[in-house]
């Protein structure tokens, strides 16, 4: 009788326990995951576009970027993967987990379990080519892609950095920022109904329209 009642206890224990369940993957930028001091097999997952892939007999190499900084994060991954779309410039997230890296090039790299593309680039059509340093003036007609390259993309940390330590200096001293009208030649959404230029003798006048 004993033997029953702990077999059904047994049974009841069982069945309302909960099934384990994988810890989900924590999105983490890429800036993020390469400072990251535990490197132990955390799940984590990221976003961003691929800057090169190379492809071996076992294992497929992606370095990924999200823009969050200059270096990107080593992705490893198993050569058997379909790597058709993974081309420079596409578009993915990566699943994985963060471990140490054998190199001493980085300190950590993700282990890729699952690298789902989000938008397929096609290299051939993408303005900007691997491996190929593009003059300044080249990179001008693609404002939407230059970012992505380190010379402009150090630009903009760098007047990032200026333009907040500026804001600051100001806003600490007591100053209110406003964004004043600016004078162009391109007319826009009816700013050039609101206010007028004229010279007359080598002056500039400048007025509104608008009722006082």
């Amino acid at each position: 009788m004993l033997g029953v009642r702990c077999l059904l206890r047994s049974v009841r224990f069982c069945s309302s326990a909960p099934f384990p369940k994988h810890k989900p993957s924590a999105k983490l930028s890429v800036r993020d995951a390469l400072g990251a001091q535990n490197a132990s097999g955390e799940r984590i997952k990221i976003q961003g576009w691929i800057r090169s892939v190379r492809s071996q007999k076992e294992v497929l190499f992606l370095h990924v970027n999200d823009g969050s900084s200059l270096e990107s994060l080593q992705v490893v991954a198993d050569s058997g993967l379909d790597s058709r779309e993974l081309n420079f410039g596409s578009s993915v997230e990566v699943q994985g987990q963060l471990i140490k890296s054998p190199s001493k090039r980085q300190n950590v790299e993700l282990k890729a379990e699952k690298i789902k593309v989000i938008g397929n680039c096609d290299a051939k059509d993408f303005p900007i080519k691997y491996k190929e340093r593009h003059p300044l003036e080249y990179l001008r007609q693609y404002p939407h892609f230059r970012c992505r390259t380190n010379v402009l993309g150090s630009i903009l940390r760098i007047r990032s950095e200026a333009t907040a330590a500026i804001h600051s200096f100001f806003k600490d001293s007591g100053f209110v920022h406003i964004h004043t009208p600016i004078i162009t030649s391109n007319d826009s959404e009816g700013a050039g109904e609101l206010f007028q230029l004229e010279s007359f003798y080598s002056s500039v006048y400048l007025w509104s329209d608008l009722p006082s």
